[in-house]
């Protein structure tokens, strides 16, 4: 049986500029997601009761959750709800890359078989502050473009 891995150990990595994007700090969970559309391309001709489907279109997104933290000048390795309200905002393409990970705070970059990369707009940032509880950050991305 092949090695697993660890959730911690898979991220979404984040930036301007490719090759300089960082982890979401303070992750806690995140998704990566591919879907194809379809088409139905039946015709009179076909028999039988199946629908004949062809892609039409690829779509990607990726979702990560985290808690809030602010941006400490001594961390330049994590990206913050700072960072990413005002990209959002100002509607910076981002590269982002969907990766495993390690090392110190799990936040260096590998390259392994999972490895996907391509540009993305943010399409949604949301803090939930609930009493006495830690305040968490849920950010969607929507690719454009592409899979790498």
């Amino acid at each position: 049986m092949g090695t697993t891995i660890k959730g911690q150990n898979l991220r979404v990595l984040v930036g301007t500029t490719s090759g300089q994007e960082k982890c979401i700090a303070m992750a806690t969970s995140c998704q990566f997601h591919v879907a194809a559309e379809v088409q139905d391309s039946s015709t009179k001709d076909d028999s039988g009761d199946w629908q004949k489907n062809e892609v039409v279109g690829l779509s990607w997104d990726a979702q990560t959750d985290s808690l809030v933290t602010l941006n400490s000048d001594s961390d330049t390795t994590g990206e913050y709800p700072v960072d990413l309200f005002s990209a959002m905002i100002n509607k910076t393409k981002l590269k982002l890359v969907f990766d495993v990970t390690n090392g110190t705070q799990n936040r260096v970059k590998t390259t392994s078989a999972l490895k996907k990369s391509g540009e993305c707009y943010i399409t949604d940032i949301s803090i939930t502050a609930a009493n006495r509880q830690n305040s968490t950050l849920s950010v969607k991305f929507v690719g454009t473009g592409a899979l790498a």
